[in-house]
């Protein structure tokens, strides 16, 4: 899998998916790192085939409307350790390999929840 992992996602996660043999890069080490735009960040991930990773509701609405990035997973677990992210991506990450083959999904995950949406039309 090919990840891309946006501002406030650990870079250890990063390293963790390096080590799982996927590959994997934080949004500070593309394009204006940090200080670029959201629309720039989707196109690029759609480019290089990415799965975006992030927080920001942003990318769900850009998402839905825009229809970029195409494969996108909000973590929605508020603030805790890096440890017990890297550990809840590991317990999903069979699920994220069945569906990585999808052409576009939106997947959000929490604490005790993996919801993924691959069938919807969206208004162009």
């Amino acid at each position: 899998m090919n990840f891309l992992c946006y501002v406030h996602i650990p870079y250890r996660l990063v390293t963790h998916f390096l080590r799982m043999r996927h590959q994997a890069v934080h949004v500070n080490s593309i394009l204006n790192g940090s200080h670029s735009k959201d629309i720039d960040i989707a196109r690029f991930a759609d480019f290089n085939h990415q799965i975006v990773i992030t927080k920001d509701e942003d990318f769900k609405n850009l998402h839905f409307a825009a229809n970029t990035p195409k494969k996108l997973i909000r973590v929605l677990l508020g603030n805790i350790s890096t440890q017990s992210l890297i550990d809840v991506f590991q317990i999903h990450l069979v699920q994220l390999e069945k569906i990585q083959k999808v052409d576009q999904f939106y997947i959000e995950i929490g604490k005790h929840q993996f919801i993924y949406t691959t069938d919807y039309t969206l208004d162009q």
